[in-house]
């Protein structure tokens, strides 16, 4: 099993880089790699989320 690759949103420019990062993955990703980074990316963006209802 392959670890999640940490991603940190820190600001709304962060998370539309990670949005967009997560589409051009898509959710059939090619390797193990691009899984992992698929990943933290999505838990990235769920916690931005949590945190500022307008993303909701």
């Amino acid at each position: 099993m392959i670890e999640a690759t940490k991603a940190i949103v820190r600001c709304s420019d962060d998370y539309e880089r990670a949005k967009e990062r997560i589409a051009e993955i898509g959710y059939t990703p090619a390797t193990a790699e691009d899984e992992a980074e698929l990943f933290g990316l999505i838990e990235a963006v769920e916690k931005w989320e949590a945190r500022h209802d307008e993303y909701e």
